[in-house]
């Protein structure tokens, strides 16, 4: 079966850096790289990519799509418009489609513009879902946020108050191009309850199949797992906390009810913190003053010793689909507090894999982090049904298993003389 991606990202293995950029599509590479019924090839975007030529590792094929842009499109209408790269990368993304011939073809993501191949070939497109823009542009800001406090916060600096214009303008571009995506494409891969139903209102006559995220190697490869900790101080641990609708207020206000009665912890936030200073204006209100320690660019390996040296995790967003942050937590063991948002009610039930709470409940999430830390009986209860319901979602061969059904069942349906 030829199978072509289209991604947004670089492949890891074509860069060969390890930067965790796309981590759970390069393990999904790993994962159909040895399946012998499948001939992968992978095409991206690469444009700012210097000499990138096409190149086999490992028997996948990639491909580098190049759009040539001018100064104008780099500084400007790049950032302000997603249809500019669209128009531009399509033609290739289709020239290549025509040459290489797949029996089936898959897209990650349906806020980006890959989608829209499905216009103009005859080969089945499954887009697979990632987040989505909609909902997504709807938790936009905190609650008593907005981008009022961006502007003022940018205060006389030009260069900062011109990229939020440009930003805001692209999110708009971004949820036009997203609903054209949808109306296009008919096949869907997801995971959750929540992006079954958006798939199923934006398009009325989609098929959607399962299809769970990979885990980064490091995560399935970790012969450790989470133990109960006896330690006097607690600590917390969230990754990837780096945009309002990942809750960073929410983060804050709770480490700080946490300060003021006295609890005794620490929070490790892995990944950066882009809106810190803003957020804290606004709190008035430091992280570092509150025990919260940012550690930034954070390696798998670290990453999983960070995870397995914490009492709980924490999530604190406003909206997410399946966050592989919880995921990988899960997958060692960790107990979870987490909002209640998006597709996150999927990944577990509450009181049996952790604790769920509404979002900016700030207060109550403070009450269930002390609770929990001082119950080690319901912590082992929560680490024990999380590494069950992680291993079998994330195990390499169920998913490989799914992927398979997926491709097979819309080959068929389609009608297409393909090697299945």
């Amino acid at each position: 079966m030829r199978v072509l991606w289209f991604e947004i990202t670089i492949p890891g293995r074509y860069r060969n850096d390890g930067a965790p950029i796309a981590g759970w599509q390069d393990s999904l590479e790993n994962i159909v790289r040895g399946c012998k019924d499948i001939e992968l090839s992978i095409a991206f975007d690469a444009t700012d990519i210097t000499d990138a030529k096409e190149k086999d590792v490992d028997g996948v094929h990639y491909y580098p799509l190049v759009a040539h842009d001018n100064i104008i499109d780099k500084k400007f209408r790049n950032g302000c418009d997603a249809w500019n790269r669209a128009n531009k990368i399509i033609p290739l993304a289709v020239k290549l489609i025509e040459q290489l011939k797949p029996d089936i073809i898959q897209i990650f993501g349906s806020e980006w513009e890959f989608g829209q191949v499905a216009r103009y070939t005859d080969v089945p497109v499954v887009l697979h879902m990632q987040g989505c823009i909609a909902p997504y542009n709807n938790a936009l800001y905190p609650p008593g946020y907005s981008i009022n406090d961006e502007i003022l916060f940018a205060g006389l600096n030009l260069k900062r108050l011109f990229w939020i214009w440009k930003h805001s303008n692209y999110n708009k571009s971004r949820a036009e191009l997203e609903k054209s995506n949808f109306k296009a494409v008919r096949y869907y891969m997801g995971r959750t309850e929540w992006d079954k139903q958006l798939v199923e209102l934006f398009h009325s006559d989609a098929r959607y199949f399962f299809c769970s995220e990979a885990l980064r190697p490091s995560f399935i490869e970790n012969a450790q797992i989470w133990q109960p900790k006896t330690n006097k101080k607690i600590r917390l641990i969230t990754t990837g906390c780096d945009s309002h609708w990942k809750g960073m207020d929410t983060l804050l206000k709770t480490a700080h009810v946490l300060k003021q009665y006295g609890f005794d912890f620490e929070w490790l936030v892995a990944g950066k913190m882009g809106q810190q200073k803003m957020i804290e204006r606004k709190e008035h209100l430091r992280f570092k003053d509150n025990n919260v320690k940012i550690l930034g660019f954070t390696k798998a390996d670290k990453l999983t010793e960070y995870l397995l040296s914490s009492d709980i995790y924490v999530h604190t967003a406003y909206i997410d689909n399946s966050p592989n942050s919880i995921c990988e937590a899960q997958y060692l063991g960790l107990p979870i507090i987490s909002t209640f948002v998006g597709g996150i009610p999927s990944l577990f039930e509450d009181r049996k894999g952790g604790v769920f709470l509404p979002a900016n409940a700030s207060e109550n999430m403070a009450f269930e982090i002390m609770s929990l830390s001082k119950d080690k009986k319901r912590q082992q209860q929560y680490s024990i049904y999380n590494m069950k319901t992680a291993r079998e979602r994330h195990a390499p061969a169920n998913i490989l298993h799914d992927l398979l059904a997926c491709y097979r069942a819309i080959i068929e349906d389609t009608g297409r003389d393909a090697v299945i």
